[in-house]
């Protein structure tokens, strides 16, 4: 189990820009509070990789097998 205090608090908030049927897009920002990393997103594996990177844990490849 990863301790939280090791690597601290993350913040994240996705939103979807555009509109329904007109081609949105998913956007995203994380922020490691303690360290005042950030990344702003588009794709969620930039995402992955930044969690990978400030946590130093590596996330599933697919966890579509978690739930089926």
């Amino acid at each position: 189990m990863v301790e939280p205090e090791k690597h601290g608090s993350l913040v994240a908030r996705i939103w979807l820009e555009g509109e329904p049927g007109n081609n949105p897009t998913w956007r995203g920002h994380v922020q490691h509070v303690q360290g005042e990393e950030e990344c702003y997103f588009q794709e969620f594996s930039k995402m992955k990789a930044f969690l990978e990177r400030i946590t130093d844990v590596p996330m599933p490849e697919n966890d579509s097998k978690e739930n089926g």
